[in-house]
């Protein structure tokens, strides 16, 4: 059990200042932190606090004690950092410069790009080795969409004036 945190009381200025971000805080969750505050400093203990913010007594007695040490900003929930990014400014840049082009361009022997083989070739340029998964993320969020080209003869032959379909009976 955990044990029994008593807040001191505030001097107006805090207890102003907690009053206006509990009233102007739009995240719920955050509202429900303030107010655990404002039942602590009413002499409620943690485990009634929990019962009537309908959180655990755990989180009241962890928000309470950001308080302490960090005040009022330490309060409201933080989301956690997650892992570090390993994709760099280079990487992303060479990926949105080859995607145009085509592979043959960089040294690639294929007819189209493939999530598969973006991935193989940054993973040599850049040496930052990835998933396909995380290439088509990445070609998503900068509006290129992964779907199997339909090539047509009409379409080869406007592209190359020597091609072979293009030469008369």
């Amino acid at each position: 059990m955990a044990a029994p945190i008593i807040l001191p009381s505030l001097e107006e200025p805090t207890l102003a200042e907690l009053r206006r971000r509990y009233e102007e805080t739009t995240d719920a969750e955050t509202r429900t932190r303030y107010q655990m505050l404002f039942l602590s400093l009413r002499g409620q203990t943690s485990g009634q606090i929990a019962q009537t913010v309908l959180r655990s007594q755990d989180t009241v007695v962890r928000v309470l004690k950001r308080f302490l040490t960090g005040g009022l900003d330490a309060v409201p929930k933080r989301t956690a950092p997650g892992r570090e990014r390993r994709i760099t400014v280079a990487w992303e840049a060479e990926l949105l410069r080859v995607i145009e082009g085509d592979p043959h361009e960089v040294g690639v022997e294929t007819a189209n790009w493939t999530t598969e083989r973006l991935a193989e070739y940054l993973g040599q340029q850049t040496s930052i080795h990835v998933t396909e998964e995380t290439v088509r993320v990445y070609l998503h969020t900068h509006d290129y969409v992964c779907k199997r080209s339909t090539w047509t003869l009409r379409r080869k032959a406007e592209e190359k004036a020597d091609y072979v379909g293009n030469a008369c009976g």
